[in-house]
């Protein structure tokens, strides 16, 4: 991406460079031509041409853009507001860039985009506002909290346009967020593994983390006005060890004895005598598979619950490995000899897998 991003930078630093005011004004391209004239004379090197296109820049940007932003704001769809009044604050910035080189043009037109961008922003926070107050109604007479937080996302929205302090604003907000909040009370159930209740409740009583935003969670303990009891019961651990045996056979000539041979000379020489040794190494390789199964309950306590029960499986495996040897070892490649053997992984920490892995899968399914 570096590459490509400095040709650009290197290509629009060359127009720009190759291009002066007066010939982007004659082009149309009045924020070019604006930006251009306003950069000569931050730098001290503009003069009354510079002012001047400046000036005419402006005016034409003015005329366009303002038309554009009028007819935005005159729409009944708020998104057309928001887009009229970023038009009118993109101006309001270019005006008063240009009043640092024109002080006594323009002070009109910047008082009229104030009064028009003030207009916007109360008609858009009217807009949520009443928005928001409709759905806190609703979560009023229905007791549904979706229409609470909705309330909450349209007062949200009012802040950005609202004169603050707002403190019915405010208020109001605060409403929405308690209104809407879900709670959910977790309960964990190891009737056929009780002796690992403890590192069931240290990692499942993590899910009070996912509190949050509308979202409240409470683990193994009581709680008023609860909309989803969720009952997470984990069946027994099912284990299975499967075992695979290889064997390999070795062969190997080695010197055994030396005897004497006389040549016709009489010279007598050591000569070794070979002889053929076997062995066998038998690799015992068993796989232990450990898999524990969870069902999620779900008691819908208000119509603000929208879970829905299902079940959960996770498996994790331990290999162990054991080398047995047999026969003449000086056959048997030292690998074999000296490989020591591997036991299967703590049961704990197979336990500790399986649970992150449950715990894991129920945070996808429901938070």
């Amino acid at each position: 991406m570096r590459p490509t991003i400095t040709i650009s930078f290197l290509l629009f630093t060359f127009l720009m460079s190759c291009t002066t005011p007066r010939e982007a004004f004659d082009n149309q391209d009045y924020e070019k031509a604006f930006q251009l004239a306003l950069a000569s004379l931050n730098k001290d090197k503009g003069g009354r041409e510079e002012k001047r296109i400046l000036q005419q820049s402006l005016e034409e940007m003015l005329e366009r853009e303002g038309a554009e932003s009028r007819r935005s704001a005159d729409s009944d769809d708020p998104e057309d507001w928001k887009s009229a009044l970023s038009i009118n604050n993109r101006l309001q910035d270019r005006v008063k860039q240009a009043r640092a080189f024109l002080p006594d043009s323009f002070r009109e037109e910047l008082y009229t985009l104030a009064q028009q961008a003030q207009w916007l922003r109360k008609r858009l926070y009217g807009h949520y506002f009443e928005q928001g107050r409709d759905g806190l109604g609703r979560a009023v007479s229905t007791g549904l909290k979706e229409y609470a937080q909705q309330a909450h996302g349209a007062f949200t929205k009012a802040r950005q346009y609202a004169e603050l302090p707002a403190p019915q604003l405010d208020s109001l907000t605060n409403q929405a967020l308690k209104r809407g909040i879900v709670y959910y009370v977790v309960e964990t159930d190891a009737l056929f593994e009780i002796s690992y209740n403890w590192e069931i409740e240290q990692i499942f009583g993590r899910l009070e983390d996912q509190s949050g935003g509308f979202l409240r969670v409470v683990v193994n303990e009581p709680l008023k006005n609860a909309d989803c009891a969720l009952t997470i019961r984990f069946g027994s651990m099912e284990a299975d060890i499967q075992e695979d045996t290889g064997d390999q056979d070795f062969n190997r000539e080695i010197i055994v004895d030396y005897e004497i041979v006389t040549d016709t000379a009489g010279n007598e020489t050591r000569v070794p005598v070979y002889d053929v040794v076997e062995g066998n190494a038998t690799i015992i390789t068993r796989t232990k598979t450990v898999e524990w199964e969870a069902e999620a309950a779900i008691d819908a306590l208000t119509p603000n619950c929208n879970l829905s029960s299902q079940g959960f499986s996770a498996t994790t495996r331990s290999v162990a490995r054991e080398a047995r040897t047999s026969g003449d070892e000086r056959a048997i490649p030292e690998e074999y000899l000296d490989a020591p053997s591997e036991g299967f992984r703590e049961e704990d920490d197979m336990v500790e897998d399986l649970l992150q892995d449950l715990y894991e899968q129920v945070v996808r399914a429901y938070f």
